[in-house]
């Protein structure tokens, strides 16, 4: 699989002051609770130490996002949050405002938007154990063949969103232990993502 953290699509970026968007403290609050189970982070040991999963609820004018690299920080600041404000993802183009870049991921958040109106929130993780136990508990996974932050990847996610029930949890199988979760509840779909993460220990505690 290709190298993590890695933005490969064209991006257009103006740096800006900090965005205003109402749902900003309840998305940082999710983004701080994912990080405190390991969800999104940043290890040494795990892609070459470079920063994995973000978060994203749409806002007016696009999306927000958390900014890149920014896993390693157990909390973040309002400067650490980006606006997608309009992407084409066939050509493989973003662009941006705010303090800092968008998360190199921000082009399967986008197609998730795209796929369904109700969506208003997109977590993305990384747990290894949820990703490897995916088929046992019935996720639906994009083709391995479908790299992140490329437009194969982002047309697999929208076309999965587009068909799911919300909330929804995939596996992104050309994402080394990348899940993304899209749902119009903050609450619901973090929810959805740590009841998975329990129930893929417990099943692998089973198989033992």
């Amino acid at each position: 699989m290709a190298q993590e953290g890695v933005s490969k699509f064209h991006l257009d970026w103006q740096a800006g002051p900090v965005i205003d968007c109402p749902d900003r403290c309840l998305l940082s609050h999710w983004r701080d609770v994912l990080h405190a189970h390991g969800l999104i982070g940043a290890d040494p040991a795990r892609y070459g130490g470079i920063g994995f999963g973000n978060v994203s609820c749409r806002c007016d004018g696009g999306f927000l996002i958390t900014a890149t690299q920014t896993g390693h920080l157990a909390t973040l600041t309002p400067d650490h949050f980006c606006q997608v404000t309009r992407w084409d993802i066939v050509h493989n183009q973003l662009g941006a405002e705010g303090p800092q870049p968008p998360s190199s991921e921000a082009l399967s958040h986008a197609a998730c938007y795209d796929a369904h109106p109700e969506i208003l929130w997109v977590f993305h993780i990384h747990d290894p154990l949820l990703w490897q136990q995916a088929a046992v508990l019935g996720l639906p996974a994009t083709p391995p063949a479908a790299e992140y932050g490329t437009p194969a990847m982002a047309l697999a996610v929208s076309h999965l969103a587009g068909q799911g029930r919300l909330p929804l949890l995939i596996r992104m199988a050309g994402h080394e232990d990348g899940l993304i979760a899209a749902g119009h509840d903050a609450g619901e779909i973090g929810a959805v993502l740590l009841n998975a993460v329990a129930e893929a220990q417990a099943s692998s505690a089973l198989r033992r």
